[in-house]
């Protein structure tokens, strides 16, 4: 037991000498696909196929706006059973509210991943490009790395916005 751990210790060093060796550099993944021109191009894109949604959400949101200041104005004036009947019209209207938010939702997800996948792709082979060709051991996503501090010089971010926009015009 005393030896496998002194030789799991001796390992753990090991691999710490090779890493301190290598150079290690970090991306924010989510700025390179915003700011790159293929990912400003899909973004707009996106926007573009989704305002007339955004537009049919906001006329629906403002009539339930008008409906239910109605209900407020009217609540004193209608009798038990008229304002009950109001009441479940408009429970009604936000919940087709709702479900329309909810299948617009989908529908813009969907399409960005549709969007997203060959810009992703392609941003992994130039990343991959770049490490080979400058000397990296390894290069992490700093979003999802759970890496609290990273040096300046290690963040290769605008470099790699740089590459993406050669491999991308």
């Amino acid at each position: 037991m005393y030896r496998i751990l002194i030789m799991m210790i001796a390992l753990c060093l090991v691999a710490s000498c090779a890493l301190a060796e290598g150079k290690i550099g970090f991306v924010n993944v989510p700025a390179v696909i915003a700011k790159c021109e293929a990912g400003k191009r899909a973004m707009n894109e996106l926007k573009g196929k989704f305002q007339g949604m955004k537009e049919k959400l906001d006329a629906k949101k403002k009539e339930l706006d008008t409906m239910k200041e109605e209900l407020q104005k009217q609540a004193m004036m209608l009798s038990q059973e008229a304002k009950l009947d109001k009441e479940t019209q408009f429970k009604r209207k936000v919940r087709d509210f709702q479900d329309m938010g909810q299948g617009y939702q989908a529908q813009l997800q969907q399409e960005e991943q549709k969007l997203s996948k060959p810009i992703l792709e392609k941003l992994v082979q130039v990343i991959q490009d770049y490490g080979k060709r400058n000397g990296y051991t390894a290069i992490l996503d700093k979003q999802g790395s759970g890496v609290t501090y990273v040096a300046p010089e290690a963040d290769l971010t605008e470099t790699i916005i740089a590459e993406m926009n050669k491999a991308m015009p």
